[in-house]
């Protein structure tokens, strides 16, 4: 499996989207912040998946 991969042109980094992370009330909006902040730690997406209990293909949707 191909390794999902972030730009670094968007200006976010993993500590920045951790702290937006507590911010953020929608648990749903929350999770896929969470699991592209994961991608951006290092983890596959299926690691990710596994952790927030979701579909490889949604995070590989949430990354993109």
């Amino acid at each position: 499996m191909k390794r999902l991969k972030i730009t670094d042109d968007h200006g976010f980094t993993a500590r920045k989207l951790r702290k937006e992370e507590r911010k953020i009330n929608d648990a749903s909006l929350r999770q896929r912040v969470t699991a592209v902040r994961l991608i951006m730690e290092g983890y596959l997406g299926k690691e990710v998946a596994e952790m927030l209990n979701l579909h490889r293909q949604s995070v590989s949707t949430y990354v993109q």
